[in-house]
């Protein structure tokens, strides 16, 4: 079902998906899917969790955990970008729910303020272990460093979901790690 959510959501938004589709899409009645998830909100926050547990401790937890500083954050930058080329449909049904919560529907807006802090936390404990390290500045705010990495990854999936043939993944994450580490090396 949570499948199903994403393919529907990532092709006609949040606000066009509806739990009775959904519930054709994953070859169930609409039913299952009010009595699994209760409310189109709550399939939004379990979806929004799977796909966050996945991302967060199956794929980028590995990539940094064994590294620090700067190699942890050109780490995130390539599991970040893989999961934009591995998965786009999952990638595109995240972006287009964040966008969405930015307009009219405002109240799926709080999952999405959650998600962000969550990455910016990531990215900050990264930064603290490179600073400890002496890999990265001692001099630089690490929550407005967070903050700046995590819009760049997300403006660059942004473009790349917009328009893929336009953007050569690969040299911009190679310029990426180059601005990263011009930018944070001592």
């Amino acid at each position: 079902m949570i499948r199903a959510a994403i393919r529907l959501i990532a092709r006609q938004g949040y606000s066009q998906t509806t739990l009775a589709r959904v519930g054709i899409e994953a070859g169930y009645s609409s039913g299952l899917v009010s009595h699994h998830f209760g409310s189109k909100e709550g399939l939004l926050r379990e979806l929004v969790r799977r796909i966050a547990v996945r991302f967060y401790q199956d794929q980028l937890r590995p990539a940094t955990d064994v590294q620090s500083g700067l190699a942890a954050l050109d780490a995130m930058i390539d599991t970040y970008l893989d999961e934009l080329q591995l998965r786009p449909e999952r990638m595109r049904a995240i972006y287009v729910l964040m966008g969405e919560a930015l307009g009219p529907l405002s109240e799926i807006n709080e999952i999405f303020v959650e998600l962000n802090r969550d990455l910016r936390a990531v990215v900050a404990d990264l930064i603290e272990r490179g600073q400890r390290a002496g890999e990265i500045r001692s001099d630089i705010g690490v929550d407005t460093e967070a903050a700046t990495y995590v819009a760049l990854l997300r403006g660059i999936a942004n473009q790349w979901m917009a328009e893929p043939k336009c953007l050569d993944l690969d040299a911009v994450r190679w310029s990426l790690k180059h601005v990263v580490r011009a930018h944070l090396a001592p």
